[in-house]
């Protein structure tokens, strides 16, 4: 017997459109293999039971009725940033446990107008500003499932939840779809809304997907992208068919790796797995070719990070300032911080991200897409959060968004997948990123690369465990015993 949590998106939809399977059953798979597994890999933050319930039975009618909607029965999670009419918003905050939203997120509202069941509200460190020492790695839990979409990224890789959507500021979405081993879209900047998403950079933040397969994170694209007249920074760009391009072949596609920047601070294993992707890439056809990238080199990529986080969070967060010290420890430092970055080094930080952005401009006038690592290196321990770089241990917060901010900064789109696994059996990703709006690029060279790899297929161990002894509900629906969790905000290393 299948279960059906174990399920991604386009084996669902063909699921319900078979008949084989119904939007309730696949809930109650979800909903039970959160109650099996979260205790130990903690992603779930809010449970959100009864509504769901009742999604899941309209969706169920619609299959039957044929009016099916294009992701109709889908259970997904949000990470908890991302407003939720009647539910609960914590943005990963104390000082916002009571926060209750009177109306949806664009992007909640457009997942549930297209049949999306809205399961739970996911972990996530406090306004998305970092680390989250309570969500582990479904792969060890003895290791860290990424910042700060930890857990959208680690519901999907522990087959909780089909579908979730995080956000990306420096490499949120991208390093814990790496760590974890799931597919992480970061869009192209503007392409999806962020109106009613708790901001920390209104320069840098992003909003996409997370899923089991390039093919997954297309579906969701499709629904979630476009136009909102309420963001006054939401792309006006047509959207295009994202699933247009699957199951092609690569020929004539340029892939370019640079030859600076991105390899200079990363494991050997990361990078021998992501020049094999790009071996496996030109087998299907693709033209690999070596790319030099000079600008990255000239300007300080971290501190324009950290100068436009640190400048536009003291303005964003000014309101919370005076409750400071309800606030964790990290989110804490970060702001108090940001009090002192002056408006020089901001301008500055704008000015020379333009330069970075000429430069991905000249690469994309030779290459379709960029393939880099996903990650400098594989998930740390959570009692030692460091980067270990071969037999070197480097501070993880000066290496771990190396290969992934940049993308933030030039705004262009990056999906990141995993690339296989190291000698410990973690999972290695890389990076497919694409000129601005061809986020359809992206995902047409990821679905090839899956389609001879494999590497998306696997599941965590204590997954394939819970798997062969587990058995879908089949009368009385679960009640879970805890449906909201209490807030952790504490860290565990003081080296991040």
């Amino acid at each position: 017997m299948t279960v059906l949590a174990d399920l991604g998106v386009s084996e669902l939809l063909n699921a319900y459109r078979s008949g084989q399977a119904s939007p309730v059953e696949a809930l109650e798979s979800c909903f039970a293999r959160m109650d099996r597994l979260d205790s130990d890999v903690n992603a779930v933050l809010t449970l959100i039971i009864d509504r769901a319930r009742q999604q899941a039975r309209e969706s169920a009618r619609r299959w039957a009725t044929g009016t099916a909607r294009p992701l109709e029965g889908i259970p997904f999670g949000l990470k908890d940033i991302i407003a939720t009419a009647g539910v609960r918003t914590t943005g990963g905050s104390p000082i916002y446990t009571q926060n209750v939203p009177t109306t949806d997120a664009t992007v909640a509202r457009r997942l549930q107008a297209a049949g999306g069941v809205l399961a739970a509200k996911l972990q996530t460190s406090e306004f998305a500003s970092g680390s989250n020492a309570t969500t582990s790695n479904p792969w060890n839990l003895e290791t860290w499932s990424g910042g700060s979409s930890s857990g959208p990224a680690a519901a999907v890789a522990a087959r909780e939840l089909p579908l979730s959507i995080g956000t990306d500021t420096g490499g949120s979405i991208a390093i814990p779809a790496a760590f974890c081993g799931v597919a992480g879209l970061k869009p192209t900047f503007g392409r999806v809304p962020r109106t009613g998403v708790m901001p920390l950079s209104w320069t840098l933040d992003h909003v996409g997907p997370m899923a089991r397969s390039a093919v997954d994170v297309a579906l969701a694209l499709q629904v979630i992208a476009g136009n909102d007249p309420l963001d006054p920074t939401s792309a006006t760009v047509a959207v295009p068919d994202y699933t247009s391009a699957l199951g092609e072949r690569l020929d004539g596609v340029r892939i370019g790796l640079p030859t600076n920047w991105f390899f200079d601070e990363c494991d050997p294993e990361v990078e021998h797995a992501t020049r094999q992707a790009a071996v496996v890439m030109a087998q299907q056809g693709a033209y690999v070719t070596q790319i030099a990238m000079p600008s990255m080199d000239d300007v300080d990529l971290h501190a324009i990070e950290l100068t436009i986080v640190y400048a536009e969070a003291a303005s964003l967060h000014d309101v919370n300032f005076g409750r400071l010290r309800d606030c964790g420890p990290e989110f804490q430092k970060l702001l108090a911080r940001a009090q002192f970055t002056s408006a020089v080094d901001y301008l500055k930080a704008l000015r020379a991200r333009h330069l970075v952005q000429l430069e991905f401009q000249r690469a994309f006038e030779q290459v379709d897409v960029l393939v880099v690592p996903g990650g400098v290196c594989v998930a740390p321990r959570h009692d030692h959060l460091i980067a270990k770089i071969g037999d070197e241990e480097r501070s993880l917060i000066d290496v771990i968004s190396r290969p992934t901010a940049v993308m933030d900064i030039v705004g262009v789109p990056a999906l990141t997948v995993p690339a296989g696994f190291d000698r410990q059996g973690l999972p290695m990703g890389i990076q497919i990123a694409a000129r601005p709006h061809r986020d359809v690029d992206c995902i047409r060279v990821a679905h090839a690369f899956q389609q001879v790899t494999g590497h998306h297929a696997l599941v965590p161990k204590i997954v394939r465990s819970d798997s062969l002894t587990a058995r879908d509900p089949e009368s009385e629906p679960l009640r879970p015993a805890l449906i909201e969790k209490p807030l952790v905000t504490t860290i565990r290393d003081e080296v991040w």
